[in-house]
C-alpha cells in the first residue's frame, strides 16, 4: 500500500539476520555407503567365475548386474 520506509526495511533486515543466527544448522544426512556390499559381491563374483560351469557363469553374470545396479544408484 505505502512504499517501504527506512524502518520497515531495517526491520526486515534485522529479522532476517536474527533468523540466520538463531536458525539451527541442519547438516544433511549422508547417503548410505554400499562399499561393504560391493566388496562382498565382488568376492562372490570372482568365486563364481573361477569355479566354472554354466550355472556358475550365469550366477556370476547376475551378480555383476547387481553390482552395476548398485553402482548406478
Amino acid at each position: 500500500m505505502y512504499p517501504d520506509n527506512y524502518s520497515d526495511r531495517y526491520g526486515r533486515v534485522f529479522n532476517n539476520l536474527i533468523d540466520e543466527i538463531v536458525r539451527p544448522v541442519q547438516i544433511p544426512s549422508q547417503l548410505p555407503d554400499h562399499s561393504i556390499l560391493l566388496d562382498e559381491l565382488e568376492l562372490l563374483h570372482e568365486a563364481h567365475i573361477t569355479i566354472g560351469g554354466q550355472q556358475n557363469r550365469f550366477n556370476a553374470s547376475v551378480i555383476r548386474a547387481a553390482i552395476n545396479v548398485i553402482r548406478a544408484l
